[in-house]
């Protein structure tokens, strides 16, 4: 059977479904060997590489608000500092160091100064994540060995060339990316969501096609910011991987589809 790695992409809180997904995976006994992340991905990958167990944290999905996130800033580069969310994502992950998890995992942030995609592997799980998730303008960016990094959706919102370059085989992509007429633009933090995913629409279509397998939850017209609907946006990520299941097997036996 060919190794199997996952590209789990951004959306903000459309990035719930990637729960439903992998609880299917999990489910099916379908061994997920490799995972990547991009902002929401890299969270929720991260979890799932650390050993979180699925179920709980489709409960916890239920329960979870922005006011649990955020902490404001009074720095100039970001109006939410991010600690809170930092130490949201140290709990789930036990603290872990990527050489500690229980499969290979990979994060994907964009250099503010060079506009590069930045694929970390190495150090602290919870800070990588933490710079994957920094929307610009947003979040305080993320200082990291003499760079300064934001949101990987920036430049790369399916992180499919990561998942390859840790050995994937057959590559599953799940995006989750905007609906883009059914997104309010009503405060700061929509309007830059919202103006992210436009400029990144062209190149996840081009990282798509690199993918064996693209997942794409039916998630209709929840919004980015539509936490709220965790319970939709799971059940839309375990539909969607269900029907997929045919030729995921059909491609870890090596079979045309």
């Amino acid at each position: 059977m060919k190794k199997l790695g996952i590209a789990l992409g951004a959306g903000a809180a459309r990035g719930l479904a990637h729960i439903g997904v992998l609880q299917v995976l999990t489910e099916e006994k379908i061994p997920v060997e490799f995972v990547a992340g991009c902002s929401i991905g890299s969270m929720i990958g991260a979890f799932y590489a650390a050993g979180t167990d699925l179920n709980l944290l489709g409960k916890l999905a239920g329960e979870l608000q922005w006011k649990h996130l955020v902490d404001l800033s009074i720095c100039k580069s970001g109006l939410i500092n991010g600690n809170e969310l930092l130490g949201f994502i140290r709990l789930l992950t036990q603290n872990k160091t990527f050489s500690q998890l229980n499969l290979p995992f990979a994060v994907i942030a964009s250099d503010l100064h060079t506009g590069e995609e930045v694929i970390i592997k190495e150090g602290s799980v919870a800070e990588a994540v933490r710079a994957s998730i920094s929307v610009p303008g947003v979040f305080v960016p993320t200082e990291r060995e003499g760079r300064l990094l934001v949101d990987g959706a920036v430049v790369s919102r399916l992180p499919v060339k990561a998942a390859k370059a840790l050995g994937a085989e057959v590559i599953i992509g799940v995006d989750v990316g905007a609906n883009l007429t059914a997104n309010k633009t009503n405060n700061i933090l929509e309007i830059i969501l919202q103006t992210i995913s436009i400029m990144d629409s062209e190149i996840a279509n081009l990282k798509a096609s690199e993918a064996d397998l693209i997942i794409k939850p039916d998630l209709g017209d929840i919004a980015l910011t539509a936490l709220h609907r965790s319970e939709e946006c799971i059940k839309a990520g375990r539909q969607a991987a269900l029907l997929a299941l045919p030729t995921i097997h059909q491609l870890l036996e090596g079979k045309q589809v």
